[in-house]
């Protein structure tokens, strides 16, 4: 089946609001054996919308648009949809009703704009939206069954779920399987190589992402035996990783499992990440069992009056530096009364740097009944950048303690 979806606003075109519903929609087609072949953004035109479905409805069989559903001016998809077909809009007496009975029920007064709501391209069949008073529309445009949701993201889940999912079901080729194995530790590129081979291995499809220096390999297989070839193909993977392989689909979840196998309690000590490790933990369903809290130490003060560090380290070394990250991470341990404490200083930029600790330069250190090991990196890109990854290695750091204890 060829799937397109269709995503409309000007607030997405120029980059004021985030596509969440294309990807969300692409992955739960995934799971009824559907892949989207393509996806197009556009913005509040008549004419641009209006192309837009014409030319997706002459080459696929299944389209999905979001947007555009609403009552003001800038909500055209109904008029652009007609055009489209090459038909006109008629008015629906029973759709104004079921709008205006949904406000009343709501408390809401009704606008001008909800009887544009009730007017659907002549042969459109209209879709419930039980979350909202735009109804969603069902037509044929070309070649393709089009479905049109609202573009709110939880009208949209609940209209496609009801409406859209039971076809993909009827005619997709069933779901797949599929496996996702997350690394840490390799560049893409190392990571890569060290499964070249099983590129070219059509019983089950690879593909890679990297994103803040965590790589995912995604592993898919279709029709009878896929869920073992998947199996064994992640089986072989995971071989090939090694430790660098999670144990969990994230760093986060890998790291509270491992706190969870060995009974132990992490506590964090930022800086330049400013709590960025510690809403990623908590991040975590039940992690509150193995995490004790932590102290975002930005001012030196906060460092020596919280966490103990010493001034004399400060004034000998400066904030980011070894001995500070040492003394933090022992200072949380101790105060927090955690099994581990893990510290992050550096600069992230984009001011501050200098020759001697430049934009990028991170310091950690992990506290353990061991002793404690220090640790330093350098990272490229802007501070989102930097403190991103400074967090997951931080996170890192831990989970190769909790490994190798």
């Amino acid at each position: 089946m060829e799937l397109e979806t269709i995503s409309t606003g000007d607030e997405l075109v120029r980059g004021r609001s985030p596509d969440t519903n294309a990807p969300w929609i692409a992955r739960r087609a995934a799971e009824e054996g559907v892949a989207r072949t393509r996806h197009t953004t556009v913005g509040d035109d008549l004419e641009a919308l209006a192309a837009a479905f014409a030319e997706a409805g002459a080459r696929a069989d299944l389209v999905v648009v979001t947007g555009g559903l609403g009552p003001t001016e800038d909500d055209l998809t109904r008029e652009a949809a007609a055009r489209a077909a090459g038909v006109g809009l008629v008015f629906r007496p029973d759709l104004l009703e079921e709008i205006e009975a949904r406000l009343a029920a709501r408390g809401l007064p009704r606008i001008p704009g909800n009887r544009v709501q009730a007017r659907l391209p002549e042969g459109a069949e209209p879709l419930p939206n039980p979350l909202g008073t735009a109804p969603g529309m069902r037509m044929a445009i070309g070649r393709a069954e089009f479905f049109f949701l609202s573009g709110v993201p939880g009208e949209m889940e609940r209209m496609f779920d009801e409406s859209v999912r039971p076809v993909l079901r009827e005619r997709g080729g069933g779901a797949a399987a599929r496996e996702t194995i997350a690394a840490f530790g390799w560049p893409e590129a190392r990571v890569d190589e060290a499964l070249a081979d099983l590129w070219p291995r059509r019983d089950v499809r690879l593909g890679l992402t990297a994103e803040s220096g965590v790589i995912r390999i995604h592993l898919e297989a279709e029709g009878p035996g896929g869920r073992e070839r998947v199996a064994r193909r992640a089986e072989e993977v995971r071989r090939r990783l090694g430790k660098i392989a999670l144990e969990a689909p994230d760093l986060p979840r890998s790291v509270a499992l491992l706190l969870a196998r060995r009974g132990a309690v992490l506590a964090t000590a930022e800086s330049c990440t400013g709590g960025l490790v510690g809403k990623l933990l908590t991040d975590v369903p039940g992690i509150s069992a193995h995490y004790a809290g932590g102290v975002v130490a930005y001012a030196d003060a906060v460092k020596r009056d919280l966490l103990g560090v010493r001034a004399s380290t400060l004034s000998a070394h400066g904030a980011v530096s070894e001995p500070v990250a040492r003394e933090m991470a022992e200072g949380v341990r101790a105060r927090l009364g955690a099994t581990l404490g893990v510290s992050v200083t550096g600069v992230a930029g984009p001011g501050g740097g200098s020759e001697e600790k430049p934009v990028g330069l991170v310091h950690f250190a992990v506290a353990a009944p061991d002793g404690t090991s220090a640790t330093r990196r350098r990272f490229p890109g802007d501070r989102r950048v930097v403190r991103r990854l400074a967090a997951n290695v931080a996170l890192a750091l831990v989970r190769r303690w909790l490994r190798n204890a």
